[in-house]
C-alpha cells in the first residue's frame, strides 16, 4: 500500500475535481481512495508514504499512435526530403533490415522517453516485426501498452516487407494469441493497418473480424496527406462505412481532410480518433489550415493525441503536444476560446483511455481505477506560482518536472531514477545500434552544418 499525501491533485474525475490539498491511496495496482487528505484514512499502515506538499499529481498520459521502432533512427530524416520518399527512400529500407535486438532497443528508448514525461499508456502504430520481443521489453520496464504488428498487403519492399493478405491475417491473429493479455492485462495486442492505401478490402475486413472474434480494438492510419499529394488514404469514409469498418472500436489516425459529412458519419459512429499534431506539422500536412479537430470534439467525438515517430514529429513528449493544439488551432481561428488547456488535458488522458477501450482502468484518478499516476516537482520554475494547475501543465510544464511516476500501482520512477532498467547502458546501445541498422540500410547520416570529429 503506497499513500501520496498533501499534493495538489488534478483528478480528471467526473467532476474534474482539483484537490489542493489532496491524498492518493493505492492498494496493489488499484487506486483504493482519492480526496482531500483529512479524509483520505487507510484502513492499515502504508508501506510507503510519499510527500507531495510540493508537488502536482495527475494520471498518467495516453499516447494512442505511436511508431516504436523508428527511435533508434531518430533525427536521421532530413527536413527537405520529400514526404512523399519518406517511406518508399527511408523507412522501408530501415524496416527492412531491423533485428530483433535492434527493435529491442528502440521500443526501450521510446518508453523512457514516454515515462521521463509523464505517459504511461501508449499503443504502438502497427509497425512492429517481433512484437513478443517488444511485449518483453514493455513488460520489464513496467509500462501499460497495445502493440501492433506491421500489416500491410498492396505494398511492399524487399523480404518480410511483402507479405499476402492471408500472411498478414494469420501473422495478426498470433500476434494476438501470443501477446494480448500479457503482465496481468497491462499489455494487449491489436490488429492495426498501415493504411495510407496500403491495405485491401480484403484486408480490412479481416482485421476487424480479427477483433471482434478477440473482442479487441482495431485501427488504421487514414486522410493524413493533402489531396495535392495523390496518395491512396483517401478511402471515402462512406465506403469505409459500406464495408462495415467503421464503429465504436475502430480507432483512425490522423485524419486531417474531413469535411462535415466525414464529422456526422464519425460521430455517429462513435469512431476514435488520435490527432498527431507534431507530426502533422512537422510534415506539412496543413493542419492550421484544415484540420478540424475542433469541430469534432464539439460533434463528441473522442478525439486523442499521438506522437506518432522519431522521424515524424521526433518526440513522443505529450506536453508539447497539449501546448500545440492547445494553441495552434486558437490562433488558425483566430478565437481564444478555441481548444482550451482542460480540453487539451481530456485527450492526453480520458480520452486516450477511451481511444483505447481502457476508460474503465485508466484516465483519471478515481476509486477502483489502475494506479497509473505521474508526480511533477511543483518546485521548478515552470509550476511557480501555482495560481491555476491546469494552465502551468499545458502550457508551462516540461518533462524536466516529471519525478516520480507509478504504472499498476508500481513505482516505475522514482524521483528522477528509473527503477526497472540501467538507462545509461541503455544510451551506450542505441548509439552503437543505430548506426549498424543504418550502415545495413545503405543510408546515409547527413548533417546541413560540418560535423567534426
Amino acid at each position: 500500500m503506497i499513500l501520496i499525501e498533501h499534493g495538489t491533485v488534478i483528478t480528471l474525475d467526473r467532476e474534474r475535481r482539483i484537490l489542493a490539498d489532496g491524498s492518493v491511496l493505492v492498494d496493489g495496482r488499484d487506486i483504493l481512495q482519492v480526496g482531500r487528505a483529512a479524509e483520505v484514512t487507510p484502513p492499515r499502515q502504508p508501506d510507503r508514504v510519499i510527500d507531495a506538499r510540493r508537488a502536482v499529481v495527475l494520471p498518467g498520459f495516453v499516447d494512442t499512435h505511436v511508431h516504436l521502432s523508428e527511435h533508434l533512427t531518430r533525427g536521421l530524416l532530413l527536413d527537405d526530403i520529400p514526404v512523399d520518399r519518406y517511406l518508399p527512400d527511408w523507412l522501408i529500407p530501415l524496416y527492412s533490415v531491423i533485428t530483433p535486438e535492434e527493435e529491442r532497443a528502440s521500443a526501450l528508448l521510446a518508453c523512457v522517453e514516454m515515462l521521463r514525461t509523464g505517459t504511461t499508456t501508449f499503443c504502438e502504430a502497427g509497425t512492429l516485426f517481433d512484437v513478443p520481443a517488444v511485449a518483453d521489453v514493455v513488460e520489464e520496464i513496467g509500462m501499460r501498452a497495445i502493440l501492433g504488428r506491421w500489416t500491410w498487403d498492396r505494398e511492399g519492399g524487399p523480404g518480410r516487407m511483402q507479405q499476402t493478405t492471408e500472411e498478414a491475417l494469420r501473422a495478426n491473429e498470433e500476434m494476438i494469441e501470443r501477446v494480448h493479455g500479457r503482465a496481468g492485462g497491462r499489455i494487449g495486442a491489436w490488429p492495426l493497418l498501415l493504411g495510407f492505401g496500403t491495405c485491401s478490402e480484403v484486408l480490412m475486413r479481416g482485421a476487424r473480424r480479427l477483433a471482434e472474434r478477440y473482442r479487441v480494438g482495431w485501427g488504421m492510419m487514414h486522410f493524413a496527406s493533402h489531396p495535392s499529394r495523390k496518395t491512396a488514404d483517401r478511402i471515402p469514409l462512406a465506403e469505409l462505412d459500406a464495408m462495415g469498418l467503421l464503429g465504436p472500436t475502430t480507432k483512425l489516425a490522423h485524419m486531417v481532410y474531413v469535411d462535415d459529412g466525414d464529422i456526422a458519419l464519425l460521430a455517429r459512429r462513435g469512431v476514435k480518433i488520435s490527432h498527431c499534431p507534431t507530426a502533422g506539422l512537422k510534415h506539412v500536412k496543413g493542419l492550421a489550415a484544415h484540420s478540424k479537430v475542433p469541430e469534432m470534439l464539439a460533434r463528441g467525438i473522442c478525439v486523442s493525441l499521438g506522437g506518432d515517430s522519431g522521424n515524424g514529429s521526433n518526440h513522443f513528449d505529450m506536453l508539447r503536444m497539449m501546448y500545440l493544439v492547445s494553441t495552434i488551432y486558437k490562433d488558425s481561428r483566430l478565437d481564444v476560446g478555441v481548444m482550451p488547456p482542460e480540453q487539451a488535458l481530456e485527450m492526453a488522458t480520458r480520452r486516450g483511455a477511451a481511444a483505447l477501450l481502457l476508460e474503465r482502468e485508466i484516465g483519471s484518478l478515481e476509486r477502483g481505477k489502475r494506479a497509473d499516476l505521474v508526480l511533477y516537482d511543483a518546485d521548478t520554475p515552470e509550476w511557480r506560482p501555482l495560481l491555476n494547475p491546469v494552465n502551468n501543465l499545458v502550457y508551462a510544464a516540461t518533462g524536466a518536472s516529471v519525478r516520480t511516476v507509478l504504472v499498476d500501482g508500481r513505482v516505475v520512477l522514482d524521483d528522477g531514477r528509473l527503477t526497472t532498467i540501467d538507462e545509461r547502458a541503455l544510451y551506450a546501445r542505441v548509439e552503437r545500434l543505430a548506426r549498424e541498422q543504418i550502415a545495413r540500410a545503405g543510408l546515409p547520416i547527413e548533417s546541413k552544418w560540418p560535423i567534426i570529429r
